[in-house]
């Protein structure tokens, strides 16, 4: 009886354990943005299809799990060809709080939208069609570890400070975002007398669906990448970035690119032991498109 006892306890402890690391998992732990959700049109009608003559229901629920304030337009249009009906682009504004935790909840900012349209008519046979949902936002967010260390490169103790050393996990304090902080590699350097120079490598990170994006698109920005404004600060005073693709304070992304890396780096006139937040503020736009296919029946008339 004592061990069926032991073991329900077991399970019970696992289970809060499990359930409290996936409760929080959404924040802080990696990049992140607004996914969207067809709930309209339902599974049966995109395996069966609709009638010609007949229109789509089209309902999208939109969660925002990133850590900054969503402000953009939801598009929706379809694949076909206008003279067959269907659904012509149709745009609406969205804005959605951060994402946050209250009491170790998580609050997820949902807001569901709907749409119509037409009929689909003249059909000469069977058609499919892509219905396309794309929510374009701006995301504005600082992130950075909270406390960063530096000291003498030669002191001998570095209990207290290391020279080298990779930051990241929740040492790293980042924030959920599309694109946001992975890891940074910190290095400490001796500058003539008194000077020490803190060196950083910055790694970002996208999330797995979408792109970084623009207003409006254009060829140049396609072959380039499209714009991140980075700028990075140790305790309040500028640091001076350089990397591949990055110039006078913008990060160039292509829609290939999953991570990229910029290295900065700052004097300080002390080697006491000092700690001081890095923060790093990010400022772009984001897209997302799901698409939902749909096969439209044709229907012959009498007489045809």
């Amino acid at each position: 009886m004592m061990k069926k006892e032991h073991f329900i306890l077991l399970i019970s402890i696992l289970t809060i354990f499990i359930t409290g690391c996936n409760g929080s998992s959404f924040l802080g732990s990696g990049p992140n943005g607004v996914q969207i959700l067809f709930i309209q049109p339902e599974s049966t009608i995109t395996s069966r299809g609709i009638d010609e003559g007949s229109s789509v229901p089209i309902e999208l629920e939109l969660t925002n799990y990133a850590e900054c304030n969503i402000i953009g337009t939801l598009c929706v249009k379809d694949t076909l060809s206008d003279v067959y009906g269907g659904i012509s682009e149709q745009c609406k504004n969205i804005n959605f709080e951060e994402s946050r935790t209250n009491n170790n909840k998580l609050e997820l900012d949902k807001q569901t939208y709907i749409f119509t349209s037409q009929p689909y008519t003249n059909l000469f046979k069977d058609q499919e069609t892509n219905l396309q949902a794309t929510a374009k936002y701006s995301c504005d967010i600082i992130v950075g570890p909270k406390r960063v260390c530096t000291q003498s490169p030669f002191e001998n103790d570095e209990t207290k400070c290391k020279n080298f050393e990779t930051i990241s996990g929740s040492a790293l304090s980042s924030r959920v975002a599309p694109i946001t902080v992975g890891s940074i590699d910190k290095q400490l350097f001796l500058s003539g007398d008194n000077d020490i120079k803190l060196k950083t490598a910055i790694t970002f990170k996208k999330m797995s669906k979408g792109k970084v994006s623009i207003q409006n698109e254009n060829q140049e920005s396609n072959l380039k990448g499209n714009p991140i404004k980075i700028d990075v600060d140790y305790a309040g005073s500028q640091m001076t970035c350089t990397g591949r693709d990055y110039k006078e304070g913008i990060l160039s992304w292509k829609s290939s690119d999953t991570e990229k890396i910029i290295n900065c780096e700052i004097l300080l006139n002390t080697r006491e032991l000092q700690e001081n937040p890095l923060n790093i503020r990010l400022d772009y736009i984001y897209e997302i498109t799901e698409s939902k296919l749909i096969k439209i029946n044709h229907i012959e008339k009498e007489g045809a």
